[in-house]
């Protein structure tokens, strides 16, 4: 017994084309595993969840603005280690918990001499 059909013909522009025709009782095979994996990846990144959340990232556009400032301020606050950043693929990300703490003025604007 044949489930699968694939049909060939000429398209417009002499474009070889292809139908496939699926029995529906493997469509619905393919769509139950594919719910399957779905279940599983939801799985394996449910406990890194809160983290993804609790960890929010701002970019240096997004951070100037929070704190009212210029581009080149926020790179001095960055360069003086007031301020925190990590740099991927050569954009540079800020955490919004510490930009949110250097608003509320919980960090120094000068870093401590020890």
């Amino acid at each position: 017994m044949t489930y699968v059909n694939s049909f060939y013909f000429r398209g417009l522009n002499d474009a070889d084309m292809e139908i496939t025709v699926l029995d529906i009782q493997i469509l619905k095979a393919l769509h139950r595993e594919v719910k399957e994996v779905s279940n599983l990846i939801a799985e394996m990144t449910a406990p890194y969840k809160a983290l993804q959340q609790a960890t929010k990232w701002l970019d240096q556009q997004e951070a100037c603005q929070l704190l009212n400032i210029s581009k080149r301020t926020l790179q001095t606050y960055r360069a003086k280690g007031i301020l925190g950043a990590t740099q991927i693929n050569r954009k540079t990300y800020f955490r919004l918990s510490e930009v949110e703490l250097l608003m509320q003025g919980e960090r120094p604007l000068k870093k401590q001499k020890k």
